[in-house]
């Protein structure tokens, strides 16, 4: 028999967090039962939701989010669930749960992933968010932080969290779904047209590669966002002809790190504070065999080992992303070793497998000392 956990996504199922689900993969004595309130989309198949709103008292899920009110039937309603943990993916989302762990006596583990750790949004004191005055309360509480990288870990310490009850766990990819292909000359963006991502960097980049070179390969840039009316101009000025598919569902995304040899992963810190914790999108390329050009940007360098499987660059160093392009796209033989390099590096340390039942093993582990789940 599986024992349930609670697992508190305030949006569920956002398509771009697709990686939530996937994490519990290899459960096979827990089973988790997503809760949250803002629906995304569809929930994935071989796992139940709730949505709290239609079990909230009077003040809904204002009176739930702002004064941590818990109403008698959503306190039923979850106690027949019997379960034994709350899993929490974000920090805001870790503070609406605590008022649930505590009405329920159960253990909190809060996943950080990026900018809720990072953005000064989050970071800063202010008692009108709520995340912000539930934040020192929420670290004080909960059984266990994991950050998905050592960097996001290093700055949650700078802002007070407890190194005792941090540990990483890095999130991962199906080594099944996302396989080498038959690769052909294409370098390939997968990502938001957003400033933490980078893509101006890149644009500006491909600006300076020696047409002779740029010429031989197909450039490929996924994605959409504000910054897409921005920069195009800059692509057409210099002459540079790119594929622009949009944006691409996660279940098709795949094919095209299949046929990439090169993905290029610019992201940076915004203006804002938000950072990547580790991008999905450098293990995804690993698992596919592609070399990468990357920066050298919160979690990736504990990704991508520099002239091993890929180069890194400082952040928004447009000369030094189109040299490392360059290079790569001169030098496909060494372009394809890095990639079969890449590929051995994610499998043993970014499998999802493996990464899943750890996960499994770290949430048991809290719930047992916890009492709530028998040795």
């Amino acid at each position: 028999m599986k024992h349930t956990i609670l697992s508190y996504s305030d949006k569920l199922f956002t398509p771009s967090e697709s990686f939530i689900p996937r994490a519990y993969k290899a459960f096979d004595a827990l089973k988790p039962v997503f809760i949250g309130h803002d629906r995304k989309g569809p929930t994935p198949e071989g796992f139940e939701a709730l949505e709290l709103d239609a079990f909230h008292g009077p003040l809904g899920a204002t009176g739930f989010k702002q004064f941590g009110l818990i109403s008698a039937e959503l306190e039923a309603t979850l106690r027949r669930l019997d379960p034994v943990a709350i899993h929490a993916n974000f920090g805001k989302s870790g503070a609406y749960a605590l008022p649930l762990a505590h009405k329920l006596n159960l253990p909190l583990i809060v996943t950080y992933h990026g900018g809720d750790a990072t953005k000064h949004s989050n970071t800063k004191d202010s008692r009108l968010r709520i995340y912000n005055r539930r934040r020192k309360a929420l670290w004080d509480e909960a059984a266990l932080l994991l950050p998905v990288s050592d960097f996001i870990r290093r700055e949650l310490l700078t802002h007070g969290a407890p190194g005792e009850k941090m540990v990483v766990q890095h999130n991962g990819v199906d080594p099944a779904k996302f396989t080498p292909g038959e690769k052909q000359n294409v370098l390939l963006f997968a990502g938001r047209w957003t400033e933490k991502k980078g893509i101006e960097t890149l644009i500006r980049a491909l600006t300076k590669i020696d047409r002779a070179i740029v010429s031989d390969w197909r450039i490929r840039l996924l994605g959409d966002g504000d910054l897409k009316s921005k920069l195009l101009p800059l692509l057409n000025e210099a002459g540079v002809n790119a594929e622009l598919p949009g944006w691409i569902p996660a279940d098709d995304m795949p094919r095209y790190f299949e046929e990439a040899a090169i993905v290029c992963v610019p992201s940076n810190r915004a203006a804002s504070g938000d950072a990547e914790g580790l991008p999905m999108v450098c293990m995804e390329a690993m698992f596919a065999g592609c070399a990468l050009a990357a920066t050298a940007h919160a979690g990736i360098p504990e990704c991508v080992v520099n002239g091993e499987t890929g180069y890194l660059v400082e952040e928004r160093d447009a000369d030094a992303l189109a040299e490392r392009l360059s290079g790569l796209m001169a030098n496909p033989d060494r372009t394809r070793q890095m990639g079969e390099a890449g590929r051995a590096r994610a499998m043993d340390h970014f499998n999802l497998n493996t990464q899943s039942a750890r996960l499994q093993d770290l949430i048991m582990s809290a719930a047992q000392t916890a009492g709530t789940l028998p040795f």
